[in-house]
C-alpha cells in the first residue's frame, strides 16, 4: 500500500496507537513534542512496548522538548548515528518505510510518500544492523550547549504552505497514555516485587492480586511504616537494583507481619474488588440501584472510603441520574478495550474525576489496572521509578 498526504500520519498514528510490544524509528530529523504526539501518539510512553529510536542528535537533528521526552519514559532508548538518512518506522510487526522525517512539517507541510508494501524482516535486519554499528551511540543526557539550528531549518515556521492536517491529539487522550504508561511501570515494579519475595502466601490464599499486594505495600509505607517513608517524598529515589531488592525483602517482612495482625481489616480490598465486579457486571449493571451505586462509590479511596467526605458520594448520585450513571460506567467497563473516549465519558458525570474514574476500573480489573493515586507514586519513587 501506499500512503500520501493525510493518509501518511493518519495510518502510522492507528498503528502505533494500537502498539502492543514494540515501535522502532528510524529518521534523521525529530521535530517538537507537540507535533510528534500527534504523529505517532503516546503509546511509546508505556514501559512493556519496546522503543527504540536512531537519528543524528549530534548535528542538531532533534529538539530538546522531544528528547527529554523520550529518555524520561525510556533510558538508553536513543541512539545517535551520524549520515542517517533512512526513515523507517516499525510497529509490532508492521513497517513503514517513507521519504518522511518525524517532524510536523515533513507529515504536513511537505509533500512525502511511504509504503508499508516490504519485506519486515529485511527492514528489520536493516535497522538491527544500524542500532548495533560501532558508530551509533547511545545518548542518555542533553548537551545544554548543543545547537538545535538544523532541526530549526528543517521543521521552522518559513517557507512552507500547509498540505494537509496532522490528527489530533487531545488532552484527554494525552491523560489516558500517560495514565497506562503509569500502569505499566507499576506492572513492571510488582513482577520485581513478585520475583524478589515470592509474594505473601497469607495474602494469596485470601484472593489477594499481585496489584493489591504492592497497593497493600505502598499503603503501608506512607501510613504505616516506622517514619511513614514515603509519605513527604516529591521526587523519585535514586535506587541501584541492589538497593532496591534489598529495600523490597525488608519492607516485605513488615508488610507480612503487619497482615497477620490486621487480616480481617485489611480484606477490605479483596472484598471491594469482589463488590464492584459483581455489580458492575454485564448482566448487574443495567439495573443498578441508587443504594448499589453508593456501595460502589464506598469501595474508592478519592471518595473517602465511605466516610461521605463532605457528601461527596450522595452529591455523585443525586446530581446524576440512574440511567447516566449506569450507561457510562457500561460502556467503559463493559464494551471492550478502556479508551480515552470512554474514560472521558464517565468524567463528564457530575462530580466525577480522572481518580475516581481509575480506581472505579482498578477495583473491577484488580489483576489487570493498578489503583494510581498519590500513594502509588510516592511508593514508586520511593523504590526509584518514575510513578
Amino acid at each position: 500500500m501506499i500512503y500520501s498526504y493525510s493518509s501518511l500520519a493518519s495510518t502510522l498514528r492507528a498503528y502505533c496507537d494500537k502498539a502492543k510490544h514494540r515501535i522502532w524509528i528510524c529518521t534523521p530529523f525529530i521535530g517538537a513534542k507537540k507535533d510528534i504526539l500527534r504523529i505517532i501518539g503516546g503509546s511509546w510512553k508505556r514501559s512493556d512496548i519496546d522503543f527504540r529510536v536512531i537519528t543524528d542528535i549530534e548535528t542538531g537533528f532533534i529538539r530538546q522538548d522531544i528528547f527529554d521526552e523520550f529518555i524520561r519514559n525510556h533510558p538508553g532508548s536513543i541512539k545517535s548515528l551520524k549520515s542517517l538518512h533512512a526513515k523507517v518506522y516499525i510497529v509490532d510487526d508492521w513497517c513503514l518505510v517513507s521519504s518522511a522525517n518525524l517532524t510536523g512539517t515533513a507529515f504536513s507541510k511537505r509533500y512525502e510518500i511511504g509504503t508499508d508494501d516490504v519485506d519486515l524482516r529485511e527492514v528489520e535486519s536493516f535497522y538491527t544492523e544500524l542500532w548495533r554499528n560501532k558508530k551509533s551511540k547511545i545518548v542518555t543526557s542533553w548537551n545544554k550547549g548543543k545547537k538545535q539550528y538544523q532541526i530549526e531549518f528543517e521543521d521552522g515556521r518559513v517557507g512552507f504552505d500547509r498540505l494537509t492536517s496532522l490528527p489530533t491529539y487531545s488532552a484527554e487522550t494525552d491523560k489516558m497514555d500517560k495514565y497506562l504508561a503509569q500502569c505499566s511501570r507499576y506492572i513492571d515494579f510488582a513482577n520485581i516485587y513478585s520475583k524478589v519475595t515470592g509474594r505473601c502466601q497469607d495474602m494469596v490464599s485470601d484472593g489477594f492480586t499481585l496489584l493489591q499486594e504492592v497497593d497493600y505495600l505502598f499503603n503501608y509505607l506512607e501510613h504505616e511504616s516506622e517514619g511513614c517513608v514515603s509519605k513527604d517524598l516529591n521526587k523519585v529515589q535514586p535506587r541501584k537494583k541492589s538497593s532496591q531488592r534489598a529495600l523490597i525483602k525488608r519492607y516485605f517482612k513488615e508488610i507480612s507481619l503487619h497482615y497477620k495482625q490486621n487480616r480481617e481489616h485489611e480484606l477490605r480490598r479483596v472484598r471491594s474488588a469482589k463488590l464492584v465486579k459483581k455489580l458492575t457486571s454485564s448482566s448487574r449493571i443495567k439495573n443498578l440501584s441508587a443504594d448499589e451505586v453508593r456501595q460502589v462509590l464506598d469501595t474508592f479511596n478519592c471518595f473517602g472510603l465511605g466516610t461521605n467526605m463532605h457528601g461527596h458520594a450522595s452529591k455523585f448520585i443525586e446530581e446524576n441520574t440512574l440511567d447516566d450513571i449506569r450507561s457510562h460506567w457500561d460502556n467503559l467497563l463493559n464494551n471492550g478495550v478502556i479508551t480515552a473516549a470512554k474514560v472521558k465519558d464517565c468524567c463528564e458525570l457530575n462530580r466525577c474525576g480522572d481518580s475516581s474514574v481509575s480506581e472505579l476500573i482498578a477495583w473491577r480489573f484488580p489483576d489487570k489496572y493498578p489503583i494510581m493515586n498519590t500513594c502509588s507514586k510516592k511508593g514508586l519513587w520511593f523504590f526509584g521509578i518514575e510513578g
